[in-house]
């Protein structure tokens, strides 16, 4: 792989919507495939407190450490995202320790906030009151505009979906690049520099002081090209958010290059559109394709609320990047790691 800057990328990276719509894009997983993750899962410790400690590698089959290997070469080299469909989601004990061995297969946890969770519980904890601009996406139903997480990929394992609502959409930063170079590249300049990101306070976080979270001042570039490689990043609410707590207001350039991104990411042509099944397990690689949610609208029976699984990974086999986003890989900093219970 060699990445040039001014250069189209022309590998399947640079997927749009419309031509993965044509595609087998969703991995339909076999008997065999979910015997042995269940096998695997079923050889994890009786108590998840021992789970950090534990090679995987020890219990590891032919059969999943297949499936595993070419997820991994799909979200390292590929269209940058996986979705296994087939897992069964009535057993969710079974299928929390299923998705923990799809993504130590794959990766190396990281922790998502500052209670210290590598596997946390995606849940509207609101009830769809109003809520403060610290409050993390993933704990409300609101509508999640388009971005990318910390580590080298997101991953989501769908237990219970909303009864309305909540549809996924994902766009390949490559696409958005390649678009811009071509029809759009006087916004390159600015994209290439990048902006400030805006670091969320949450209750435990001992580095926010303050009544805010703060604004952290390294740019993080949406393009960037690092030893032949080009790598992305975005998360468009927190540049927004920067720029709004700092006080100091977006450059003319600067807010007609983000909102150019918007406008392409969200053209029905350019982003995949779906809704995550309950069973579902995706990873995203956050260095190549963004992902949003559209705001969904809970059941009221609390045993029927909506409810998925979340892990950050880094990639066993991550990429050398620019240092601004290799800087994403370390997650948020938390006491110690966590992992949340069913």
């Amino acid at each position: 792989m060699n990445d040039e800057v001014g250069e189209p990328i022309s590998d399947a990276r640079g997927w749009s919507g419309a031509e993965l719509a044509e595609k087998k894009w969703i991995t339909h997983l076999s008997a065999v495939e979910t015997s042995a993750l269940y096998e695997m899962a079923d050889g994890l410790p009786v108590d998840d407190s021992g789970w950090l400690g534990f090679d995987s590698r020890h219990i590891m089959n032919p059969v999943a450490g297949k499936l595993l290997q070419t997820a991994s070469d799909e979200l390292a080299e590929g269209k940058g995202f996986v979705l296994l469909r087939g897992l069964d989601a009535n057993d969710i004990e079974r299928l929390r320790r299923v998705f923990w061995i799809i993504g130590n297969g794959i990766g190396e946890p990281v922790m998502q906030n500052a209670k210290g969770e590598i596997l946390s519980i995606i849940a509207d904890r609101f009830a769809g009151a109003e809520r403060g601009v610290d409050t993390r996406g993933y704990e409300s139903n609101d509508e999640l505009r388009f971005h990318c997480d910390g580590g080298d990929c997101i991953g989501m394992s769908c237990v219970r979906q909303a009864p309305e609502g909540g549809r996924n959409g994902l766009v390949s930063l490559f696409a958005v690049y390649n678009e811009i170079l071509a029809n759009h590249p006087q916004h390159l300049d600015v994209l290439m520099q990048g902006y400030p990101l805006y670091s969320r306070k949450e209750k435990g976080d001992s580095e926010s002081t303050k009544n805010l979270g703060k604004v952290q001042q390294t740019r993080i570039p949406v393009f960037a090209w690092h030893e032949g490689r080009m790598s992305t990043w975005l998360n468009i609410q927190l540049a927004e958010l920067a720029a709004q707590v700092s006080g100091q207001a977006f450059s003319g350039a600067e807010r007609d290059a983000l909102a150019c991104v918007e406008t392409i990411a969200n053209r029905p042509d350019m982003q995949l559109t779906f809704k995550q099944e309950p069973g579902d397990v995706i990873f995203i690689n956050n260095l190549a394709v963004m992902h949003r949610r559209e705001k969904y609208h809970d059941a009221q029976d609390e045993a029927q609320k909506r409810m998925l699984y979340r892990m950050w990974i880094n990639l066993h086999r991550s990429q050398p990047v620019t240092a601004q986003h290799a800087a994403l890989r370390r997650g948020i900093r938390g006491p110690r790691p966590l992992i949340a219970a069913a």
